[in-house]
């Protein structure tokens, strides 16, 4: 079969049919079998196209937008979360907190948003605690109150949770950032397992400041920044990279804002561009530029192509942190 099919091809009750401008004719000595299956955030149908019995031509096509979020609020807050989301991702709510609390301790992926004055500071710890050891991001919606105050400051302490606040004048756009770029945890836990050993012979407060920014998300997005918000000389930033076997201050920042796009690239919908620009980029032209240097591809060809969290987080490590040959060229010049 050396004709090629587009996306107007059908099958029904594994016959192939086309249409040829009047009707639908079955194509002959041809069957379609399809499998559901799964590559990173997303699900994809496999189309299998055999002719006389021999597999000749597969195709992978995207079954929609994966984006899953678990919400623990106010009829008021998960309104104003619909609106921000825009149709990209599902919503479960939940009614009461020992559903919240299974959810969040449970196999199941997703991110959790919840209002913190909807629970008690003990669930708050048990959260805190469940989340330490699991793969989920959190965004906590609320108002500032006394309420939300005692299991918010156990939430910011605890965890890498991204708060969000009511009634504050940019509440639309700070919400609509924090969940369509929810940070992939499972990427970012796997990737920072690749960097603990560079990590560890960093000064203290740059450990942490790195481990945060990998685990959230967020943080300074350049190098100045970062020195400013560790407290160390520019001059001595890029030398604790060096001697620790990462690479540059300036490529390393932007490892974290890529695994805070990593979901909204992979597993949804979202035009490229848009999340190119949440993500502060000037021009899609941008991301893909950095794409590729870190991960060796494109937007568009991560979305079509998911890569596996592991060999993601692979390609990162290794893009970021010194060869043997360019540690002993930098060592070299600095000395």
């Amino acid at each position: 079969m050396s004709k090629a099919y587009s996306l107007i091809d059908l099958f029904s009750d594994s016959a192939l049919l086309r249409h040829d401008g009047s009707s639908w004719r079955e194509v002959s000595d041809t069957r379609a079998r399809c499998v559901l299956t799964r590559r990173g955030h997303r699900r994809y149908l496999r189309l299998h196209l055999y002719n006389r019995g021999a597999l000749c031509r597969s195709y992978w096509t995207a079954s929609g937008p994966d984006l899953r979020y678990v919400a623990f609020l106010t009829p008021e807050a998960l309104a104003s979360v619909h609106t921000a989301l825009g149709g990209h991702g599902t919503i479960d709510s939940l009614t009461d907190v020992h559903r919240l609390l299974g959810e969040v301790t449970g196999p199941r992926d997703g991110c959790v948003i919840l209002d913190p004055a909807l629970i008690t500071p003990a669930a708050a710890e048990t959260i805190a605690a469940s989340v330490a050891g699991a793969s989920r991001s959190i965004i906590a919606f609320s108002s500032v109150t006394p309420a939300a105050i005692e299991s918010g400051v156990i939430l910011a302490r605890l965890t890498p949770a991204c708060f969000v606040f009511r009634g504050i004048p940019n509440e639309r756009s700070a919400l609509e950032q924090a969940l369509l770029l929810a940070t992939d945890c499972e990427l970012g836990s796997v990737l920072l397992g690749l960097l603990q050993y560079n990590l560890d012979r960093l000064p203290p407060r740059l450990r942490d400041r790195l481990t945060t920014m990998f685990r959230s998300g967020e943080g300074p997005r350049s190098p100045d920044a970062l020195a400013a918000a560790t407290s160390i000389t520019r001059r001595s930033l890029d030398r604790f990279l060096s001697e620790s076997g990462l690479v540059s201050a300036r490529l390393l920042v932007e490892g974290p804002r890529i695994t805070s796009g990593y979901r909204a690239i992979t597993a949804s919908r979202i035009p490229l561009k848009d999340v190119a620009t949440m993500l502060g980029y000037s021009a899609l032209r941008t991301l893909d530029a950095q794409l590729r240097r870190l991960m060796d591809t494109t937007g568009r060809r991560l979305r079509s192509r998911p890569l596996s969290c592991n060999e993601a987080a692979a390609r990162l490590a290794q893009r970021l942190t010194l060869t043997l040959r360019e540690a002993g060229l930098q060592g070299r010049a600095g000395s």
